[in-house]
């Protein structure tokens, strides 16, 4: 039975972060599941058009390591029960912002073909939220981790708020999610999508942060 999980990518023998054995089906060993937990205190900057936002942990450690396995070993399993992992700090920030909806970015073409599910949106249903995902990608712009900050600037006008969704924006709070903040620059793109169609306010939620 074990085996057949691990051959599914429901669990690792080895832990993905030390490389000591787990001895249940899970992906971290006892002590690297342990230190999986929010990291105080978080050092918080400005992020233009961002009303507020939260961070879980550092993008370092146990967190980092994980996060990588999700996205470049395309393990939607393990985003599911990082999402269950991370669920009651999300929670938290949730019942104190109150969105009205929650979305996160958009993979772009290439990146869906490459990984096929988006890690965010595995991730919240790990978490068990409800979500409503509200913009699109163009273009085939490579993974925002192998671009300078110029780059980054011109990358993010790829997100776009689907046409649908423009007119139900006004007077909405909205939480958008997403994996790790670097610059800021993506949720801010969406954010001043997202204000200059009416929303009212803006917040934002992310796993890691990197330093």
């Amino acid at each position: 039975m074990r085996k057949s999980l691990r051959f599914l990518g429901l669990s690792k023998a080895e832990c993905i972060h030390c490389g000591e054995m787990v001895l249940e089906d899970a992906f971290l060993c006892k002590t690297c599941t342990q230190d999986l937990k929010p990291f105080h205190p978080i050092e918080y900057s400005h992020i233009p058009y961002l009303f507020s936002y939260r961070v879980f942990g550092r993008y370092e450690g146990v967190l980092r390591s994980v996060i990588l396995e999700v996205k470049f070993s395309n393990n939607p399993f393990l985003a599911r029960w990082l999402g269950s992992r991370i669920k009651e700090h999300l929670l938290e920030f949730i019942d104190q912002v109150k969105p009205d909806l929650i979305t996160f970015p958009e993979l772009n073409l290439r990146r869906f073909w490459a990984r096929g599910f988006n890690q965010v949106m595995e991730i919240l249903n790990g978490a068990q939220v409800p979500y409503q995902r509200i913009f699109k990608r163009k273009g085939f712009d490579p993974p925002m981790a192998k671009l300078n900050r110029e780059d980054r600037k011109v990358a993010v006008q790829t997100h776009l708020l689907k046409e649908e969704w423009i007119d139900a924006m006004e007077g909405k709070s909205v939480l958008i999610v997403d994996d790790v903040l670097t610059t800021g620059g993506t949720v801010s793109r969406l954010s001043e999508l997202l204000l200059s169609v009416g929303a009212e306010r803006t917040h934002a939620y992310f796993l890691a942060k990197e330093f």
